[in-house]
């Protein structure tokens, strides 16, 4: 086991990839030509090609920075990249900057600005406590300490088969989960419910080691998760009964507030009512609130709470969608 980085499941390195110290790679990420320095974390299912990122700097899950050999990218240090980013060759992106989940990022950003939208346009800029930058290094030890007594992780596939899975979550019994999920999560809720394929969920409450006391997923009766779901549930993830998650979709309990530099981890609870749809490709933002009977339509990004039996693109579409 690797005592500087980790690198979980899945995740493809090239030879032309250099890593610093103490960095973090999740679950089925591809880095190619990819250049990274000390200190930094990558989410889930992230494609990283020619490119260059400073120290400290965090990207969410799904970030895609689609550098060439002849247009590299560069992030500068300490940026934030939200879920889901996309960041076109060529382009630079400031140190400090902080890109919003979904964004489109097709020209230069400058140092600590805030963007958000597809393309992205600057809306703001950061204001800092200079308390000093973020790093995974004391969370990679509690990974690897978990891995080293057994316990389910994301560094072995073994360790979290679905028959040890419902031995550690009683309520999972009657669920029907793909043996190519990838779950470390706390799970509890109602009967028959669906986990498809390549599914990744993680998450748990205080009382299993996690950070929130509200950490964990919940899931209704019914509820069926369509292929390639990420849950990201630290700060708690709620579905209700029959609600049906499509193919894609990512949905994030946590934040971090960034008008320190240091970038604190924040609880944010997602709660979704019953007989929901969340739309294939939607992202899914806390701390939100999504209604009973909502629905939110395909490649939507959601982060303010949906009224019930409503329906909702959300604050930007990731695609156009054909009616």
């Amino acid at each position: 086991m690797d005592d500087i980085n980790v690198i979980e499941v899945l995740t493809t390195i090239d030879a032309a990839s250099e890593l610093g110290r103490h960095v973090w790679i999740r679950a089925a990420c591809r880095l190619e030509s990819a250049v990274l320095g000390d200190d930094i974390f990558v989410g889930f299912k992230s494609d990283l090609r020619h490119v260059s990122i400073g120290k400290s700097s965090m990207l969410a899950t799904g970030v895609q920075c689609l550098g060439t050999l002849e247009s590299p990218i560069t992030v500068g240090e300490n940026a934030w990249l939200g879920a889901k980013v996309t960041v076109n060759a060529g382009v630079t992106i400031g140190a400090g900057a902080v890109i919003a989940a979904g964004a489109l990022v097709t020209s230069d950003i400058a140092p600590d600005a805030i963007v958000v939208g597809r393309p992205a346009r600057v809306i703001s800029y950061r204001k800092v406590i200079e308390d000093g930058t973020p790093s995974p290094a004391n969370v990679l030890d509690k990974v690897r300490d978990r891995a080293r007594q057994g316990l389910p992780s994301l560094i072995d596939k073994a360790s979290m088969s679905v028959t040890r899975l419902k031995a550690l979550n009683p309520d999972t019994v009657t669920w029907d989960i793909s043996e190519d999920a990838l779950i470390d999560a706390e799970l509890s809720g109602g009967a028959s419910v669906e986990i498809a394929r390549d599914c990744i969920l993680i998450g748990r409450s205080q009382r299993q080691g996690g950070l929130s006391q509200q950490g964990g997923i919940e899931l209704g009766t019914g509820v069926r998760l369509g292929e390639a779901v990420v849950i990201e549930a630290a700060g708690g993830v709620t579905i209700g009964d029959f609600s049906e998650v499509g193919a894609g979709v990512t949905i994030v309990a946590s934040t971090h507030d960034h008008s320190f530099r240091s970038l604190p981890w924040e609880e944010a609870p997602v709660r979704v009512g019953s007989r929901c749809i969340i739309g294939t490709g939607a992202i899914l933002v806390g701390p939100l609130n999504i209604g009973e009977g909502a629905v939110i339509k395909p490649y939507s990004v959601v982060i303010r709470d949906v009224l019930e039996n409503t329906v909702v693109h959300g604050v930007v579409q990731l695609m156009e969608i054909q009616e």
